[in-house]
């Protein structure tokens, strides 16, 4: 796992420069080793930077950016290929000669063999910039799922490419100011849209997308983009116990054991839930017991405390076990971290800087989370919840035409920042695809009307580029939910937090259960979109892992770690917050009135969800404090941001 660093650009200097600087902006991505290589191609440079977090062959045959001495290709990678050592077979079979064992050599190798068609043929999380030699272009390229990050600008003199949008804004080379758009998914959905940015001009690769430049052309450098995966396209079967086990238990079997391959020590986040005990057990089964687990306890709040629990799992599988111990006294210091660690503003991820801060203290290198499950396997409540509301409520007109006056009554009488989603919903129309935006919409429209937000023009606050129905299935409501929560919630939110935080503290996090093997066998699966019966929580995982996991541990309802941050906010976290929502209110980028209502909103309503909003704005606040931005939200400081 590394942070990589790619610019195009006719002078050398300025290319060089750039990198450097961009390496530096991503140091904590890399605290094994540093690299820069500049190469002429069609009258520009190619200049290409690196972090190093050793982790597969730590010797210096893995540095980076690393070359193909028979091809004169040249790499900078990121990530983690599992079925390298089919490839690595397949490869040196047909004449591949390798120096090393690392991964990055196998890529060399395949694009040699195969060109840029081998991302096809990579089982992995991965993000990449690869110089060909023979053809002059580059290519850059993201893993199917968007487990590893790319960020890219093109300007009329220059491409850059980085892992964070730090790095970019450290480059120089990109005239950053806020985007809009961007903002408003911000405060809609509390993370940016992909493929927008906090800033105007850079963009997120799509997961499963490859794209080419030109070198040898004239004129501006451009990128051409190649969804190579499509989410909708695996065909699918009737689902059953028997399918389910059939299909998943070898591929689940299959990603943890490729998972725990590697040369630097390995653990699991271990909660309550079924998605990290499943990932606990088949790590333990593979590795006899030999594994560590970690959890944090949170001794003043018993009631969501899933330390119990997760103690209880890990004797069971004979795991060495960790708790992180995180008080009310502890949240100020780490919150503050926190805040200053984030690439972009986000709502979520403090839960993994935490942990991921407390294996990395225990000399973990590499983490497995049971992230994804939930998406795949129908974990959250829209999957149950939506298609039976939206059949309820039918086709065509608003909801507030369909629902009983006694229920909306209710809704609207609801907390303050209930009552006010409630209204949302009540004009809504009863598509599928409305009702679950409408679940994961943060601010209310008039939240983000008092915000002064509005620029989209549309009322998802959404940008145009950011299809949420790509992939969506039409004839599955349950499949549509699963689409939207992957592509919106999960894309934009759990997995770049999960990138981000772990490698503030340079610890690697693995998610087997987004392994493409697993997530092909479950996208095989249909499922109505009406089903009443009784089952336990995502039953296809409950399948392929009965006999291998205690039943009681199989059983349990849906849980997930947890903080008390609305308690914490009103406690310890309230001036340094306060702070924060105060810069943000000053800024210029919304309307003040407009936080301050969000703020006594949260502090009136002790029982509401309004903590939610709170916590977005104040970390809006906090990025804006040492992004360098002017008033009117230029970057004034290439370094500032980084």
């Amino acid at each position: 796992m590394c942070g990589i660093a790619l610019v195009v650009h006719s002078d050398d200097a300025t290319a060089m420069a750039s990198i450097r600087r961009m390496n530096e902006a991503q140091r904590h991505r890399g605290p094994d080793g540093v690299g820069a290589r500049a190469l002429r191609a069609a009258g520009r440079t190619v200049a290409l930077g690196h972090r190093r977090l050793a982790v597969q062959d730590v010797s210096e045959a893995g540095a980076q950016p690393m070359e193909n001495p028979a091809t004169g290709d040249w790499v900078v990678y990121n990530g983690e290929l599992y079925n390298v050592a089919e490839l690595r077979e397949e490869l040196g079979g047909a004449g591949a000669i390798f120096r090393g064992r690392s991964d990055t050599e196998v890529l060399l190798a395949a694009f040699a063999r195969w060109g840029i068609a081998c991302v096809d043929r990579l089982y992995g999380m991965f993000a990449f910039a690869l110089y060909s030699a023979t053809a002059k272009k580059l290519y850059v390229a993201r893993d199917p799922l968007g487990i590893k990050p790319l960020y890219w600008a093109a300007t009329r003199e220059s491409v850059v490419v980085a892992s964070e949008l730090r790095a970019i804004v450290a480059s120089g080379l990109v005239d950053c100011r806020i985007d809009k758009l961007g903002l408003e998914s911000l405060l809609a959905y509390g993370a940016v849209a992909s493929p927008r940015t906090m800033l105007e001009g850079v963009r997120l690769l799509a997961p499963g997308t490859w794209a080419e430049v030109d070198l040898a052309l004239p004129g501006a450098p451009l990128l051409r983009h190649v969804r190579y995966w499509d989410f909708g396209a695996t065909p699918q079967v009737a689902w059953s116990h028997e399918t389910a086990a059939t299909a998943l238990r070898p591929a689940l079997s299959a990603s943890v054991r490729s998972h725990l391959v590697s040369d630097v020590p390995v653990a699991v986040f271990l909660s309550g839930g079924i998605d990290s005990t499943a990932i606990a057990a088949l790590a333990a089964e593979a590795r006899d017991g030999d594994i560590d687990t970690f959890t944090v306890r949170l001794a003043e709040d018993a009631a969501i405390d899933e330390a119990p629990i997760a103690e209880r799992t890990a004797r069971a599988f004979g795991s060495r076990h960790h708790e992180v111990a995180l008080s009310e006294r502890d949240a100020l210091d780490l919150a503050t971290q926190w805040l200053g660690s984030s690439d972009q503003p986000t709502l979520d991820g403090f839960n993994t800087y935490v942990i991921s801060r407390a294996a990395r203290q225990h000399g973990i290198v590499v983490a497995l989370s049971g992230l994804g499950g939930d998406e795949m396997f129908g974990g959250y409540g829209a999957f149950r919840e939506v298609p039976v509301l939206a059949a309820l409520l039918g086709v065509g007109g608003r909801v507030s035409h369909r629902l009983p006056a006694p229920v909306i009554r209710r809704l609207v009488r609801s907390s303050e920042a209930r009552a006010e989603k409630a209204r949302d919903l009540l004009g809504l129309d009863p598509s599928v695809v409305s009702l679950c935006l409408w679940r994961r919409r943060l601010m209310s429209d008039a939240q983000m009307e008092a915000l002064g937000l509005g620029a989209s023009k549309s009322h998802w606050f959404l940008p145009p580029e950011c299809d949420p129905t790509y992939g969506v299935p039409s004839n599955s409501a349950w499949a549509t939910v699963r689409a939207l929560e992957t592509n919106l919630y999960m894309g934009n939110m759990l997995l770049r937090d999960a990138d981000v935080f772990g490698m503030a503290h340079g610890l690697e996090i693995r998610v087997p259960l987004l392994d493409r093997r697993v997530v092909e066998a479950a996208l095989g699966f249909a499922r109505p979109a009406i089903d009443l019966r009784p089952r336990p929580n995502k039953p296809w995982l409950v399948a392929a892992l009965d006999g291998r996991i205690p039943a009681e541990l199989l059983q349990r309802p849906k849980s997930g770690f947890t903080l008390p941050l609305a308690r914490w906010m009103r406690g310890p976290l309230r001036e340094p917050f306060e702070a924060r929502i105060d810069a943000l209110a000053t800024s210029g980028l919304v309307e003040g009135a407009g936080v301050w209502r969000v703020w006594k909103q949260f502090l009136r309503d002790a029982g509401g969800p309004g903590w939610s909003r709170a916590w977005m704005l104040a970390a809006l606040g906090a990025w804006w404090m040492r992004s360098g931005l002017g008033a009117q939200g230029h970057v004034q400081s290439a370094a500032s941001i980084a």
